[in-house]
């Protein structure tokens, strides 16, 4: 499938992956290391749930354009509602085109659309060109696609980020890097990103030694993401705004999914799932996340392959 992004298409497009990655669905980590130190992190946010309130946003929106009264004593030539322009010399109505990034995200979410839809999208190909031309790294910003997921017959989506790293340097260098880039979108969506552009933290960076056999993360700090949803005082007292961030992340998780380069032989994370197939799994209760503040770092520990 080919299509153009628009400008806004993409600054809509930017705004979601880099700083929306955690929402009121589930975020999942996906990092896949190979024997030579080489690999791929995906980190994918469900967006089903916020696509489906947006829409009943919408549609709440077209029933109040319907109620919408003008008095032959109004003295204005133009009114502008929502996506539509009522010109007050034709009283003619005329719907806005969509943008075409916003058509196809509501076509794939579609319960009628009969086809699963999986495409990557190169980032620098949503990039403003303004942005893409003053860019200091394209070499790191070509690791990184987008990429797009919806099951057929459904009003699932999931978008997120996909990083290939020819090491472990690599992928610090690239999510570093990500949150230098000025793509015109709001900062301080991400844990520990109030200061403006995106936390590194946000993302499943590591040490890795192949020769010891070992990898370690780091402990995640998600203490500053109570600040920036609103939450005042202390995050583990019942109040007015953690009820409110209850309703948005009650059910959410986030999910950590490590392919070894080798045999699992352990994991410093109690709550961790070894699996046949050299995978560690970790999943977090995004709420419990909230309160305690962070995420504790780990070390796992494997057999390199021969």
């Amino acid at each position: 499938m080919n299509f153009r992004i628009s400008n806004v298409g993409a600054a809509f497009i930017l705004s979601i992956s880099l700083f929306s990655l955690v929402s009121c669905g589930d975020l999942e980590q996906k990092l896949v290391i190979n024997p030579d130190g080489s690999g791929t992190l995906e980190t994918s946010i469900d967006l089903g749930e916020m696509m489906s309130m947006m829409k009943g946003v919408g549609d709440m929106g077209g029933l109040m354009n319907d109620d919408v009264t003008i008095s032959g004593d109004t003295e204005i030539e133009m009114i502008e509602i929502d996506s539509t322009t009522i010109t007050w010399d034709t009283i003619s109505v005329e719907e806005a085109p969509k943008d075409p990034m916003e058509a196809l995200m509501e076509k794939i979410t579609d319960p009628a659309f009969d086809r699963d839809f999986d495409t990557l999208i190169a980032f620098m190909t949503i990039m403003p060109d303004s942005v893409r031309e003053k860019d200091s790294r394209p070499d790191l910003l070509e690791k990184i696609s987008l990429r797009m997921q919806s099951p057929a017959n459904s009003a699932s989506l999931n978008i997120g980020l996909v990083m290939n790293f020819d090491n472990s340097d690599q992928l610090n260098e690239i999510v570093n890097h990500i949150r230098t880039i000025d793509g015109g979108t709001s900062p301080g969506m991400l844990p520990g990103a109030s200061g403006g552009g995106l936390s590194p933290e946000s993302f499943l960076v590591f040490d890795i030694d192949m020769k010891a056999g070992w990898i370690r993360f780091d402990t995640v700090d998600y203490s500053a993401f109570a600040a920036d949803m609103g939450v005042s005082g202390d995050i583990s007292e019942q109040n007015e705004e953690m009820a409110m961030v209850e309703m948005m992340f009650g059910n959410s998780k986030i999910k950590s999914v490590v392919h070894v380069p080798g045999e699992v032989s352990s994991c410093t994370n109690n709550d961790a799932i070894l699996t046949k197939d050299n995978r560690v799994i970790i999943e977090y209760d995004f709420l419990d996340v909230i309160k305690r503040g962070k995420i504790p770092g780990y070390t796992i520990y494997f057999d390199p392959k021969k």
